[in-house]
C-alpha cells in the first residue's frame, strides 16, 4: 500500500502530527502535503492545521500563501495571538504598514504589558524606522519571560540588529549638508531599509 493510500486512513489530527514531525526534519514538502490532506478531511477544521500550514509556507518564503493561511487561522480562532502577530509581521515585511496596524489591532484583547503587545509596538515602530522606540518596546517584551522560546529568540535577534544599527549610526561621521546633497541617490537607503536590515541580519 502506497503512502498516499495510507494517508486516506489517517485522521486530520494524525496528519497534523505527521506534518509536525516532517517539519522538525525540515521536510517542508512532506509537511505541506500532510497538512493539505488534513485540510481536505470532512471533519471540522482545527485552527492548528492552517496555522501549521501558514508556518510552513513562511519557512520556505512563500509569503502570500503564509498570509492566506494565517488569516484563515484567525477566522477560526480570533484570539490566537501568535497567528495575529505572525500575519502582522509578514505585512510589515511587505512594507504594508497600514495593513499590519489593522491586523495588530486584533491584539487589543491582550493586557498592554503582555509580551506580544510590546513586540507589536516594537515592530510597528521599526517599520516607521523609529529605532529607539522599537528597541525599548522589544526589551520590555523580552523582560516578561514569555514561554515561547522561538518567538523570544527571534525578537532577541531583531533587538540585537537594532542595537547594531544604532551603534553603527552613532559611530558614523556626521555628513555636512553639501555632502548629503551630493550623495548618490542610487545608493541611498530605501524607506524600508532600516526595517529589513534589522529583521534580516
Amino acid at each position: 500500500m502506497s503512502q498516499d493510500d495510507l494517508s486516506h486512513l489517517l485522521t486530520a489530527d494524525e496528519l497534523l502530527h505527521m506534518a509536525i514531525e516532517a517539519s522538525n526534519r525540515e521536510r517542508y514538502d512532506l509537511s505541506i502535503a500532510y497538512l493539505k490532506q488534513a485540510m481536505a478531511k470532512p471533519e471540522p477544521l482545527r485552527h492548528e492545521i492552517p496555522f501549521m500550514l501558514a508556518s510552513q509556507y513562511a519557512q520556505i518564503g512563500m509569503k502570500a500563501e503564509a498570509k492566506q493561511y494565517f488569516a484563515q487561522t484567525i477566522t477560526l480562532a480570533p484570539q490566537f495571538d501568535i497567528a495575529i502577530f505572525q500575519l502582522g509581521l509578514l505585512q510589515l515585511f511587505d512594507a504594508d504598514q497600514a495593513g499590519a496596524e489593522l491586523t495588530f489591532q486584533q491584539l487589543d484583547f491582550l493586557p498592554p504589558e503582555h509580551a506580544i503587545n510590546q513586540f507589536r509596538v516594537g515592530m510597528l515602530a521599526l517599520g516607521r524606522n523609529e529605532l529607539a522606540v522599537a528597541g525599548e518596546a522589544l526589551r520590555a517584551g523580552l523582560a516578561t519571560g514569555l514561554a515561547n522560546a522561538p518567538l523570544m529568540a527571534e525578537m532577541q535577534r531583531i533587538l540585537g540588529n537594532i542595537e547594531k544599527l544604532q551603534a553603527d549610526a552613532a559611530a558614523a561621521p556626521a555628513e555636512t549638508p553639501v555632502a548629503a546633497a551630493e550623495a548618490n541617490t542610487d545608493t541611498a537607503p530605501t524607506e524600508d531599509h532600516i526595517f529589513l536590515s534589522a529583521y534580516r541580519e
